[in-house]
Protein backbone atom coordinates (compact mmCIF):
# COMPACT_ATOMS: atom_id res chain seq x y z
CA UNK A 1 0.00 0.00 0.00
CA UNK A 2 2.66 2.29 1.13
CA UNK A 3 4.79 1.75 -2.39
CA UNK A 4 1.09 2.37 -4.21
CA UNK A 5 0.83 5.69 -2.47
CA UNK A 6 4.35 6.60 -3.44
CA UNK A 7 3.92 5.96 -6.82
CA UNK A 8 0.46 7.51 -7.27
CA UNK A 9 2.32 10.65 -5.78
CA UNK A 10 5.21 10.69 -7.90
CA UNK A 11 2.84 10.02 -10.94
CA UNK A 12 1.05 13.25 -9.85
CA UNK A 13 4.01 15.27 -9.37
CA UNK A 14 4.89 13.69 -13.28
CA UNK A 15 1.76 15.51 -14.33
CA UNK A 16 2.24 18.92 -12.10
CA UNK A 17 5.23 18.80 -14.59
CA UNK A 18 3.75 18.38 -17.65
CA UNK A 19 1.11 20.58 -16.87
CA UNK A 20 3.12 23.41 -15.72
CA UNK A 21 5.82 22.98 -18.59
CA UNK A 22 2.83 23.31 -21.06
CA UNK A 23 1.82 26.68 -19.50
CA UNK A 24 4.98 27.77 -19.83
CA UNK A 25 5.31 27.88 -22.97
CA UNK A 26 2.21 29.20 -24.09
CA UNK A 27 2.60 31.96 -21.80
CA UNK A 28 6.41 32.21 -23.41
CA UNK A 29 5.20 32.03 -26.87
CA UNK A 30 1.91 34.09 -26.64
CA UNK A 31 3.74 36.65 -25.52
CA UNK A 32 6.22 37.16 -28.09
CA UNK A 33 5.28 39.10 -31.20
CA UNK A 34 6.53 37.58 -34.22
CA UNK A 35 6.92 34.22 -32.75
CA UNK A 36 5.02 31.41 -34.56
CA UNK A 37 5.33 27.43 -34.25
CA UNK A 38 6.33 27.38 -38.54
CA UNK A 39 9.08 29.61 -37.81
CA UNK A 40 10.21 27.93 -34.71
CA UNK A 41 10.28 24.78 -37.28
CA UNK A 42 12.26 27.03 -39.87
CA UNK A 43 14.64 28.01 -36.79
CA UNK A 44 15.52 24.51 -35.80
CA UNK A 45 16.54 24.01 -39.68
CA UNK A 46 19.12 26.89 -39.67
CA UNK A 47 21.01 25.86 -36.53
CA UNK A 48 24.89 24.17 -36.80
CA UNK A 49 24.38 20.65 -36.69
CA UNK A 50 27.87 20.39 -34.67
CA UNK A 51 26.89 22.72 -32.09
CA UNK A 52 23.78 21.40 -31.41
CA UNK A 53 25.46 17.84 -30.97
CA UNK A 54 27.75 19.71 -28.57
CA UNK A 55 25.04 20.83 -26.78
CA UNK A 56 23.29 17.10 -26.53
CA UNK A 57 26.87 16.17 -25.20
CA UNK A 58 26.78 18.64 -22.95
CA UNK A 59 23.63 17.78 -21.54
CA UNK A 60 24.80 14.57 -21.16
CA UNK A 61 27.81 15.51 -18.99
CA UNK A 62 25.46 16.77 -16.56
CA UNK A 63 24.12 13.23 -15.94
CA UNK A 64 27.77 11.96 -16.08
CA UNK A 65 29.83 14.47 -14.21
CA UNK A 66 27.02 13.48 -11.01
CA UNK A 67 27.49 9.95 -11.25
CA UNK A 68 31.46 10.49 -11.13
CA UNK A 69 31.45 12.58 -7.79
CA UNK A 70 28.90 9.53 -6.12
CA UNK A 71 31.57 7.21 -7.76
CA UNK A 72 34.75 9.31 -5.97
CA UNK A 73 33.50 9.50 -2.77
CA UNK A 74 32.33 5.27 -2.98
CA UNK A 75 35.37 4.41 -4.23
CA UNK A 76 37.23 6.58 -1.21
CA UNK A 77 35.03 4.12 1.18
CA UNK A 78 35.97 0.99 -0.38
CA UNK A 79 32.46 0.29 -2.55
CA UNK A 80 33.15 1.31 -6.16
CA UNK A 81 30.89 0.82 -8.44
CA UNK A 82 30.88 0.93 -12.28
CA UNK A 83 30.50 4.07 -14.74
CA UNK A 84 27.02 2.88 -15.76
CA UNK A 85 25.65 2.07 -12.17
CA UNK A 86 27.09 5.91 -11.50
CA UNK A 87 24.99 6.86 -14.73
CA UNK A 88 22.04 5.57 -13.55
CA UNK A 89 22.46 6.59 -9.51
CA UNK A 90 22.73 9.92 -11.13
CA UNK A 91 19.76 9.72 -13.92
CA UNK A 92 17.55 8.36 -10.37
CA UNK A 93 18.60 11.66 -8.70
CA UNK A 94 17.94 13.90 -11.66
CA UNK A 95 14.36 12.39 -12.89
CA UNK A 96 13.06 12.42 -9.13
CA UNK A 97 15.00 16.42 -8.46
CA UNK A 98 12.64 17.55 -11.78
CA UNK A 99 9.60 16.18 -10.97
CA UNK A 100 9.31 17.03 -6.90
CA UNK A 101 9.64 20.98 -5.51
CA UNK A 102 12.64 21.96 -4.76
CA UNK A 103 14.73 18.74 -5.99
CA UNK A 104 13.22 17.35 -2.84
CA UNK A 105 12.44 13.63 -3.73
CA UNK A 106 15.75 13.50 -5.45
CA UNK A 107 18.26 12.27 -3.05
CA UNK A 108 15.75 9.96 -1.02
CA UNK A 109 15.18 7.91 -4.54
CA UNK A 110 18.83 7.59 -5.57
CA UNK A 111 19.46 6.60 -2.01
CA UNK A 112 16.93 3.52 -2.33
CA UNK A 113 18.49 2.87 -5.86
CA UNK A 114 21.95 2.62 -4.32
CA UNK A 115 21.73 0.88 -1.52
CA UNK A 116 19.52 -1.79 -3.64
CA UNK A 117 22.92 -2.45 -5.53
CA UNK A 118 24.83 -2.82 -2.31
CA UNK A 119 26.35 0.93 -1.26
CA UNK A 120 25.62 0.99 2.42
CA UNK A 121 23.17 3.46 3.51
CA UNK A 122 25.72 5.68 5.19
CA UNK A 123 27.72 5.55 2.56
CA UNK A 124 25.25 6.19 -0.16
CA UNK A 125 23.81 9.62 2.07
CA UNK A 126 27.60 10.94 2.88
CA UNK A 127 28.67 10.85 -0.96
CA UNK A 128 24.91 12.47 -2.01
CA UNK A 129 25.28 15.06 0.68
CA UNK A 130 29.34 16.17 -0.39
CA UNK A 131 27.51 16.22 -4.28
CA UNK A 132 24.89 18.54 -3.29
CA UNK A 133 27.23 20.80 -1.00
CA UNK A 134 29.51 21.02 -3.86
CA UNK A 135 26.92 21.62 -6.10
CA UNK A 136 25.83 24.60 -4.08
CA UNK A 137 29.57 25.75 -3.89
CA UNK A 138 29.94 25.75 -7.54
CA UNK A 139 26.62 27.18 -8.46
CA UNK A 140 27.57 30.16 -6.13
CA UNK A 141 31.29 30.20 -6.99
CA UNK A 142 29.90 30.32 -11.27
CA UNK A 143 27.43 32.97 -10.60
CA UNK A 144 29.97 34.92 -8.63
CA UNK A 145 32.22 35.25 -11.62
CA UNK A 146 29.62 36.09 -14.37
CA UNK A 147 28.38 38.89 -11.96
CA UNK A 148 31.29 40.06 -11.42
CA UNK A 149 32.57 40.01 -14.98
CA UNK A 150 29.36 40.77 -16.73
CA UNK A 151 27.15 43.06 -14.37
CA UNK A 152 25.10 44.39 -16.89
CA UNK A 153 23.71 40.72 -17.30
CA UNK A 154 22.28 41.31 -14.34
CA UNK A 155 21.32 44.85 -14.14
CA UNK A 156 19.08 45.03 -17.43
CA UNK A 157 17.14 42.32 -16.26
CA UNK A 158 13.14 42.81 -14.99
CA UNK A 159 12.65 43.07 -11.73
CA UNK A 160 11.20 39.76 -11.38
CA UNK A 161 14.12 37.82 -12.51
CA UNK A 162 16.34 39.96 -10.37
CA UNK A 163 14.07 39.27 -6.83
CA UNK A 164 14.30 35.12 -8.05
CA UNK A 165 17.75 35.53 -8.32
CA UNK A 166 18.55 37.38 -5.14
CA UNK A 167 16.20 34.63 -3.03
CA UNK A 168 18.61 31.84 -5.13
CA UNK A 169 21.16 33.69 -3.35
CA UNK A 170 20.38 33.99 -0.03
CA UNK A 171 19.10 30.36 -0.13
CA UNK A 172 21.76 28.48 -0.90
CA UNK A 173 24.39 30.66 1.18
CA UNK A 174 22.19 30.18 4.38
CA UNK A 175 22.38 26.63 3.53
CA UNK A 176 26.08 26.81 3.46
CA UNK A 177 25.62 28.44 6.57
CA UNK A 178 23.70 25.66 7.87
CA UNK A 179 26.14 23.06 6.94
CA UNK A 180 29.14 24.34 8.20
CA UNK A 181 27.18 25.39 12.00
CA UNK A 182 26.63 21.39 11.91
CA UNK A 183 30.13 20.99 11.46
CA UNK A 184 31.76 23.75 14.13
CA UNK A 185 28.50 24.14 16.24
CA UNK A 186 25.54 21.79 15.78
CA UNK A 187 24.00 22.58 19.32
CA UNK A 188 23.13 26.11 17.68
CA UNK A 189 21.66 24.45 14.64
CA UNK A 190 19.46 21.99 16.55
CA UNK A 191 17.94 24.35 18.89
CA UNK A 192 17.21 26.76 16.13
CA UNK A 193 16.18 24.00 14.15
CA UNK A 194 13.63 22.44 17.35
CA UNK A 195 11.84 25.90 17.70
CA UNK A 196 11.37 26.07 13.95
CA UNK A 197 9.70 22.19 14.28
CA UNK A 198 7.33 23.22 17.28
CA UNK A 199 6.57 26.23 15.74
CA UNK A 200 5.37 24.37 12.47
CA UNK A 201 3.97 21.69 14.93
CA UNK A 202 1.16 24.06 16.65
CA UNK A 203 0.58 25.93 13.08
CA UNK A 204 -0.44 22.21 12.24
CA UNK A 205 1.97 22.68 8.96
CA UNK A 206 3.47 19.67 10.13
CA UNK A 207 2.54 16.44 11.87
CA UNK A 208 3.71 13.87 14.61
CA UNK A 209 6.92 16.27 16.02
CA UNK A 210 8.86 12.97 17.51
CA UNK A 211 9.06 11.44 14.18
CA UNK A 212 9.93 15.03 12.38
CA UNK A 213 12.44 15.20 15.36
CA UNK A 214 14.11 11.91 15.03
CA UNK A 215 14.19 13.06 11.08
CA UNK A 216 16.19 15.97 11.90
CA UNK A 217 18.85 14.51 14.21
CA UNK A 218 19.35 12.16 11.28
CA UNK A 219 20.31 14.97 9.04
CA UNK A 220 22.29 17.32 11.02
CA UNK A 221 24.28 13.74 12.26
CA UNK A 222 24.91 13.26 8.78
CA UNK A 223 25.91 16.55 8.23
CA UNK A 224 28.38 16.72 10.73
CA UNK A 225 30.00 13.58 9.33
CA UNK A 226 30.14 14.49 6.23
CA UNK A 227 31.26 18.32 7.57
CA UNK A 228 33.88 16.09 9.31
CA UNK A 229 34.96 14.11 6.06
CA UNK A 230 35.65 17.28 4.40
CA UNK A 231 37.94 18.56 7.08
CA UNK A 232 40.40 15.65 6.76
CA UNK A 233 40.47 14.66 3.40
CA UNK A 234 41.21 17.24 0.86
CA UNK A 235 41.63 15.24 -2.17
CA UNK A 236 38.77 13.76 -1.86
CA UNK A 237 36.86 17.20 -1.18
CA UNK A 238 38.37 18.65 -4.22
CA UNK A 239 37.55 15.53 -6.74
CA UNK A 240 34.34 15.75 -5.82
CA UNK A 241 34.36 19.80 -6.04
CA UNK A 242 35.56 19.29 -9.43
CA UNK A 243 32.72 16.78 -10.57
CA UNK A 244 30.08 19.10 -9.70
CA UNK A 245 31.36 22.45 -10.77
CA UNK A 246 32.57 20.37 -14.35
CA UNK A 247 28.24 19.35 -13.94
CA UNK A 248 27.36 22.92 -13.55
CA UNK A 249 29.48 23.93 -16.70
CA UNK A 250 28.14 21.01 -18.04
CA UNK A 251 24.26 22.16 -18.06
CA UNK A 252 25.31 26.17 -18.73
CA UNK A 253 27.11 25.25 -21.52
CA UNK A 254 24.22 23.96 -23.28
CA UNK A 255 22.66 27.90 -24.14
CA UNK A 256 26.14 28.79 -25.21
CA UNK A 257 26.16 26.12 -27.70
CA UNK A 258 22.87 26.58 -28.67
CA UNK A 259 23.41 30.50 -28.86
CA UNK A 260 26.71 30.02 -31.37
CA UNK A 261 24.13 27.25 -33.44
CA UNK A 262 22.38 29.97 -34.83
CA UNK A 263 25.28 32.21 -35.59
CA UNK A 264 26.18 34.02 -32.53
CA UNK A 265 28.86 36.04 -31.92
CA UNK A 266 32.34 34.20 -29.82
CA UNK A 267 32.67 37.85 -28.33
CA UNK A 268 29.38 37.73 -27.07
CA UNK A 269 29.39 33.97 -25.75
CA UNK A 270 29.86 34.68 -22.17
CA UNK A 271 26.86 36.76 -22.27
CA UNK A 272 24.77 33.77 -23.03
CA UNK A 273 27.06 31.64 -20.27
CA UNK A 274 25.92 34.44 -17.89
CA UNK A 275 22.49 34.24 -18.70
CA UNK A 276 22.50 30.61 -18.24
CA UNK A 277 24.69 30.90 -15.01
CA UNK A 278 21.90 33.32 -13.49
CA UNK A 279 18.73 31.31 -14.27
CA UNK A 280 20.15 28.68 -12.71
CA UNK A 281 21.03 30.56 -9.41
CA UNK A 282 17.58 32.16 -9.70
CA UNK A 283 15.54 28.94 -9.80
CA UNK A 284 17.53 26.22 -7.91
CA UNK A 285 15.83 26.73 -4.47
CA UNK A 286 12.09 27.51 -6.01
CA UNK A 287 9.50 25.30 -4.67
CA UNK A 288 8.04 24.08 -8.26
CA UNK A 289 9.12 21.05 -9.86
CA UNK A 290 11.94 21.30 -11.98
CA UNK A 291 12.12 24.71 -11.61
CA UNK A 292 9.61 25.20 -14.71
CA UNK A 293 8.76 28.66 -14.96
CA UNK A 294 11.14 30.44 -13.20
CA UNK A 295 14.51 28.97 -14.93
CA UNK A 296 12.55 29.74 -18.22
CA UNK A 297 11.71 33.60 -17.82
CA UNK A 298 15.40 34.25 -15.89
CA UNK A 299 17.04 32.91 -19.20
CA UNK A 300 14.32 34.68 -21.44
CA UNK A 301 14.68 37.65 -19.43
CA UNK A 302 19.32 37.69 -20.25
CA UNK A 303 18.64 36.37 -23.38
CA UNK A 304 16.70 39.17 -24.88
CA UNK A 305 19.68 41.63 -24.73
CA UNK A 306 22.15 39.22 -26.64
CA UNK A 307 20.20 37.62 -29.91
CA UNK A 308 16.95 38.93 -32.50
CA UNK A 309 15.00 35.96 -31.21
CA UNK A 310 15.46 34.86 -28.03
CA UNK A 311 12.14 32.85 -27.45
CA UNK A 312 13.49 30.34 -29.99
CA UNK A 313 17.28 30.33 -28.42
CA UNK A 314 15.20 29.43 -25.25
CA UNK A 315 12.85 27.27 -25.88
CA UNK A 316 15.80 25.00 -28.12
CA UNK A 317 18.14 25.80 -24.84
CA UNK A 318 15.79 24.56 -22.32
CA UNK A 319 14.36 21.40 -24.70
CA UNK A 320 17.97 20.36 -24.64
CA UNK A 321 19.26 21.11 -21.04
CA UNK A 322 15.90 20.04 -19.12
CA UNK A 323 13.62 17.86 -21.04
CA UNK A 324 15.52 15.56 -23.43
CA UNK A 325 17.84 15.31 -20.20
CA UNK A 326 15.16 14.40 -18.04
CA UNK A 327 13.53 12.31 -21.11
CA UNK A 328 17.13 10.35 -20.52
CA UNK A 329 16.93 10.01 -17.40
CA UNK A 330 13.36 8.76 -17.48
CA UNK A 331 13.64 6.22 -20.27
CA UNK A 332 16.74 4.65 -18.26
CA UNK A 333 14.89 4.63 -15.52
CA UNK A 334 11.61 2.63 -16.95
CA UNK A 335 14.25 0.24 -17.97
CA UNK A 336 15.60 -0.71 -15.06
CA UNK A 337 12.31 -1.30 -13.91
CA UNK A 338 11.20 -3.44 -16.39
CA UNK A 339 14.39 -5.45 -15.86
CA UNK A 340 13.90 -5.53 -12.27
CA UNK A 341 10.28 -7.30 -12.62
CA UNK A 342 11.64 -9.47 -15.53
CA UNK A 343 14.31 -10.87 -13.40
CA UNK A 344 11.64 -10.93 -10.24
CA UNK A 345 9.70 -12.77 -12.02
CA UNK A 346 12.04 -15.27 -13.18
CA UNK A 347 13.63 -15.79 -9.58
CA UNK A 348 9.98 -16.59 -9.09
CA UNK A 349 9.32 -18.67 -11.58
CA UNK A 350 12.64 -20.83 -10.50
CA UNK A 351 11.59 -20.99 -6.46
CA UNK A 352 8.35 -22.47 -7.80
CA UNK A 353 10.09 -24.87 -9.97
CA UNK A 354 12.49 -25.96 -7.46
CA UNK A 355 9.54 -26.26 -4.81
CA UNK A 356 7.35 -28.31 -7.15
CA UNK A 357 10.57 -30.58 -7.90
Amino acid sequence: MKCMNKTLKNLLWLILLIVISVGTVLVITSGSKGFSWPCFIRFLGKTDPLWITAAFLCAFGFVYFEGLGLQCTCTFFSHPFSAGSAILFSATDIYFSDITPSAAGGQPAALLVMMRRGIPAAVAAIALLLNLVMYTVSILIISGICIIIKPHMLLNMPAAPKIFIALGTVIQIIFIIIFLLCIFNDAVVLSVCRWCLKLLCKLRIVKNYDQQYEKLLGIIKQYKECGLLLKSETRLLIKVFLCNFAQRLSVILVAVCVYMSVGGMLSKAFDAFSAQALAVLGSNAVPVPGAVGVADFILLGGLKHIVADPVSVELLSRGISFYSTFLFCGILILVLFIRSKIKQGENNGKQKNDSGS
